[in-house]
């Protein structure tokens, strides 16, 4: 379960665009303007881990810039089209052990989405991601990948769910797997939202610019790391839980603070020829890492997202 846990946590980004789209095949019925369908969000994650007496820490910075290509409302049938990119990198400081310091990781996804009905909408998602320290050229087998088709169901504006099913392909071997997903705006005041089961947020609007809740998620990366003779990746898994608050400071502009504790964290390095087989999901916790970090720690996540 750890396992598959982190594999679906890579694909958070895609499926989040899955879940904002559902809208779309409810366009006639409850929305009377146009959607805020593209956005950029700036965000920080920040972990300070204490080793043997010492701490190092980690940073990982993300910027996520989604963009539509092609919107049809009009038609019996909606569609939607968008891509977009996504930075993410990782940055240890005082760590000695790992070699490379920095890793970054660049993300290019793609949605289509198609309204079957106004309660049901189809998705086909997609992502490419380069992630490394860069100190040597890129080659195709630094392409990590990932492709799958979603069903949504929105049967009323304040519930929708949905099941994506995603072949991924990384740096630890090949996967298939289904991914379940909900939005239930509860009452007028409480909602929860998720992928199930590696990230649920709770909320409670305190007023109509500020909620407060729990948050729980899995969030996990890998980037190649070139140091040294052995070809090796380095592999980061944070499972996580705290408190969740968002503030709308304008309709355009809002920000969101996570202050929680890892409740499981590791960052390893392995030799990169450790993959397992694609049958071969339970496997993963049999490769040996060359370096291994396994302290918890609190994590702390502050972003600013803005729709267009």
């Amino acid at each position: 379960m750890k396992t598959s846990l982190f594999l679906i946590s890579m694909l958070l980004p895609v499926l989040s665009y899955c879940q904002n789209v559902d809208s779309i095949s409810m366009h006639k019925k409850f929305i009377t303007t146009a959607p805020l369908l593209g956005g950029v969000t700036v965000s920080n994650v920040v972990s300070p881990v204490d080793v043997n007496g010492s701490t190092f820490t980690m940073q990982q910075p993300i910027v996520d810039i989604g963009i539509p290509l092609y919107k049809d409302f009009s038609a019996a049938h909606p569609i939607f089209i968008k891509t977009g990119i996504r930075y993410q990198g990782l940055f240890l400081s005082n760590e000695h052990n790992i070699g490379s310091d920095e890793f970054h990781s660049i993300t290019i996804p793609l949605l289509a989405n198609y309204s079957l009905s106004s309660i049901t909408s189809i998705s086909f998602v997609g992502l490419a991601t380069i992630g490394s320290d860069f100190n040597r050229s890129i080659t195709a087998g630094d392409i990590l990948y990932t492709a799958g088709i979603r069903i949504g169901f929105r049967p009323s504006q304040s519930f929708k769910y949905g099941i994506t099913l995603a072949y991924t392909s990384n740096y630890s071997g090949k996967f298939l797997l289904p991914i379940p997903d909900i939005d239930w705006a509860i009452s007028n005041k409480l909602s929860l939202t998720g992928v199930i089961p590696v990230r649920a947020s709770l909320k409670y609007k305190l007023s109509e610019i500020q909620s407060l809740g729990i948050t729980a998620a899995v969030n996990g990366s890998m980037y190649r790391l070139n140091e040294g003779e052995e070809q090796q990746y380095i592999h980061l898994q944070q499972n996580s839980a705290g408190l969740i608050y968002d503030l709308k400071l304008a309709r355009r502009w809002k920000l969101n603070v996570i202050a929680g504790h890892t409740f499981m964290q590791k960052l390893q390095t392995f030799n990169i020829d450790q993959k397992v087989p694609f049958d071969g999901l339970t496997k993963l916790n049999d490769r040996k890492p060359n370096i291994s970090y396994r302290q918890n720690s609190f994590i702390f996540q502050s972003g600013i997202s803005y729709d267009f």
